[in-house]
């Protein structure tokens, strides 16, 4: 076999090339490297639940998600490390005779300033219908008691159906919730399930596009 012999200029400018082509390539591969480690350090997603509906839906949305958030009780943080470890938050909270969790309303009244831009999306997970003019509006309200102490809403905001299994229903809440079907609803209080996996995994999906594409624009609407 005949072997091919350069000059030393060739085999200098051979080696340059090739070299750079190779660091050219070692490097890209590490920005993009470097950029997924950022986007799953400077993510989270925090939940309030009470009977798990909620930490349900907040999973469904990450799976959603191809790149990894970290999935928080917001009962169980400190709001200290939280707002300064996280870049990025998704934010939820459950529906119940109260409102939105205290905990949520605290941890954005506590992060007013520094939370700013960095709400990527909330979501509410309640027993309210969206198929009416009365559903709408109430769940309008509790995202306006939600994002009350933010400067600038997030983008995105999403109510899913919860869940009530009156056989785990603590005592309190059997006989507050007992009397509002009776009083409001005129029916009796009875188990129901209107979660939606699917839908929380594709709120997931659009809310990793914003995440991956700032630049892009937000996603206005989401998926029904």
């Amino acid at each position: 076999m005949q072997t091919e012999r350069y000059s030393r200029r060739e085999f200098l400018a051979r080696v340059y090339r090739y070299s750079s082509l190779s660091m050219m390539a070692l490097l890209f591969g590490y920005d993009l490297s470097a950029h997924e480690q950022d986007l799953a350090k400077s993510t989270a997603l925090l939940y309030a639940t009470r009977y798990g509906a909620t930490k349900d839906t907040a999973q469904w949305i990450q799976n959603g998600m191809r790149t990894h958030v970290d999935l928080l009780d917001i009962e169980r943080v400190s709001f200290s490390d939280v707002l300064t470890r996280y870049d990025r938050f998704i934010v939820g909270s459950g529906i119940w005779t109260g409102g939105v969790h205290k905990k949520v309303i605290e941890f954005f009244e506590t992060g007013r300033n520094s939370l700013e831009g960095k709400i990527l999306a909330t979501f509410l997970v309640c027993g309210t219908e969206e198929s009416t003019d009365k559903g709408r509006a109430r769940i309008e309200g509790y995202f306006n008691v939600m994002h009350a102490s933010l400067v600038t809403k997030p983008s995105m905001s999403k109510a899913f159906g919860g869940r009530i299994i009156v056989e785990k229903l603590f005592d309190d809440d059997r006989k507050a919730l007992t009397a509002f079907y009776n009083s409001f609803l005129h029916d009796q209080l009875r188990s129901w399930d209107h979660t939606d996996p699917e839908k929380a995994r594709c709120f997931g999906t659009d809310a990793e596009y914003n995440l991956k594409n700032p630049r892009l624009g937000s996603v206005q609407k989401i998926r029904a």
